[in-house]
């Protein structure tokens, strides 16, 4: 999409009521207009917005542009030492991410740190902690996903990626442990239980009944193609484009409604844990908004 394109849309989710907003990807960063697009998210509509990012560019972009509007940045750190996180990454970033986490601090600009855990890096948890902690960020520590992504005309899943997934009730409990340590992990007793249950999914006779998916309620993705896409952009059963129908429109069309009262109910939705689709999908629950946000705010974890 072009810029103005781009605006277009923002403009529209601004209409819809919407209050944050994520550019995630692929990577956000290589676009040169994203400074301007930040500005006219945050500045001109006064979203709650961030973008999601491997980190490799930003120490440069955070020293030409002031990103005046940005509030947060996502990335990752897997691995305590560059020459693990660079290993898997495929590309040298440790030291950039470090760099970039560094800058963001002094334009106040708070980072969410999502460590992927996986079979090898597990053991390593309480490091990633020290550092994300020493770092002033926060974070998250979701188990590695057996995910097959859909494309138009074929599915792509990563090779011998259950070679890489941790035993979950590990994963549980050193998450439990570790969060006795560090006051700065986001990962909730609540998202922890709909993990261990074993995710979404699962219709007729649920994994676990402590949460539905509200994904498709609760989050509104749209491509770089400018494509709206329902429920998820996992499985996108579902495409309409923004530049032929209003947002408005097709946020409240009888086939989205008919997407959205389903949740998880879908064979795909089968043991899915996104830590993406917890968090959107805790705003249903009192108890889960308690447990995620109320008891991190008063605890000192969301900085």
């Amino acid at each position: 999409m072009s810029t103005k394109q781009i605006l277009f849309l923002i403009d529209q989710i601004a209409k819809l009521g919407v209050n944050a907003l994520t550019f995630t990807g692929g990577e956000p960063t290589l676009r040169k207009d994203l400074p301007e697009i930040i500005h006219h998210t945050g500045i001109v509509h006064d979203f709650m917005n961030g973008i999601a990012t491997n980190g490799y560019l930003m120490p440069k972009l955070l020293k030409d542009h002031s990103f005046e509007g940005l509030d947060y940045i996502l990335t990752s750190i897997d691995y305590p030492t560059a020459e693990q996180h660079d290993r898997m990454r495929g590309i040298k970033v440790f030291d950039k991410v470090l760099k970039m986490i560094e800058l963001a601090n002094k334009r106040d600009i708070k980072v969410l740190v999502s460590t992927v855990v996986m079979k090898d890096n597990i053991h390593l948890l309480d490091q990633i902690c020290e550092l994300t902690e020493n770092l002033n960020c926060s974070a998250e520590l979701f188990p590695c996903e057996d995910i097959i992504r859909e494309f138009p005309n074929k599915l792509c899943q990563i090779v011998n990626i259950k070679d890489m997934i941790p035993n979950i009730s590990e994963w549980a409990k050193t998450i439990q442990n570790l969060k006795k340590e560090f006051n700065h992990i986001l990962t909730d007793p609540f998202s922890i239980q709909v993990v261990e249950s074993g995710g979404f999914g699962g219709y007729p006779n649920y994994y676990q009944n402590t949460l539905r998916c509200h994904v498709a309620e609760a989050l509104l993705f749209i491509s770089h193609d400018g494509n709206v896409i329902f429920p998820c952009k996992i499985h996108p059963l579902l495409n309409i484009n923004a530049f032929k129908y209003p947002l408005s429109k097709i946020y409240y069309t009888k086939e989205v409604k008919e997407i959205m009262s389903k949740h998880d109910g879908y064979d795909f939705c089968s043991h899915c844990r996104l830590g993406c689709a917890i968090a959107a999908s805790c705003a249903t629950s009192w108890k889960a908004v308690y447990a995620k946000y109320i008891k991190g705010f008063i605890d000192g974890n969301l900085k």
